[in-house]
């Protein structure tokens, strides 16, 4: 299976990722399978690093082609930020992080990075082309959601995780849908709902 996911993607620093992160996300492993049986569109719209120094872990993207086009998220009353990084032919990385600073102090970034690390991705976002037919689809193969979407009907972009998948019974890694009506972009409002959403692990 992970042959047919990685196969677009000759970088091993951005293959080895992905490859992991569908041997462990359940609801990873279901949506390959469900977009396989019911013929859905498998393309992987972005990544997600936590980390402790974007600057510091985006080197090596950097080095095999990745671009800092400036494109920033920001939420000092919530205590973490984000860079995106571009390459064309690959997903997205979005790289997040505490503020360094006494804004940091509430982030839920800094527990699960020493936790887990910053070589593994915290989530993936597949796009789908009909997220609530898709969600339905997941939902009846015991797919746990956690929460609402983000973003109403016809806007330019909707996001949902899936409840966390758990490890050291601490919520780990979650899969993203994400639905774009020719925008490619982030909108922070919304990221930071998925960031409080991402704590929810399933069964919970």
């Amino acid at each position: 299976m992970n042959e047919e996911i990685t196969a677009p993607y000759s970088e091993p620093l951005v293959r080895d990722l992905i490859a992991e992160f569908f041997d462990s996300n359940e609801a990873g492993r279901i949506y390959v399978e469900e977009a396989r049986r019911q013929g859905w569109p498998f393309v992987i719209d972005h990544i997600t690093i936590r980390c402790f120094d974007i600057d510091r872990r985006a080197r090596e993207f950097l080095n095999i082609g990745y671009q800092d086009l400036q494109e920033l998220v920001e939420y000092p009353d919530q205590g973490w930020w984000a860079k995106v990084y571009r390459k064309a032919g690959y997903p997205a990385l979005f790289i997040d992080q505490a503020y360094s600073d006494a804004r940091g102090a509430q982030s839920i970034l800094p527990a699960w990075v020493q936790r887990f690390g910053d070589r593994v991705l915290h989530h993936v976002a597949v796009r789908v082309e009909k997220i609530e037919q898709v969600i339905d689809g997941l939902k009846k193969r015991g797919v746990e959601f956690s929460g609402a979407i983000a973003g109403e009907p016809g806007t330019r972009l909707r996001q949902i995780f899936t409840a966390a998948e758990s490890r050291d019974g601490q919520p780990y890694s979650v899969l993203e849908l994400t639905q774009r009506r020719a925008y490619d972009g982030f909108y922070p409002e919304q990221a930071n709902s998925l960031m409080q959403a991402s704590v929810k692990t399933r069964g919970a």
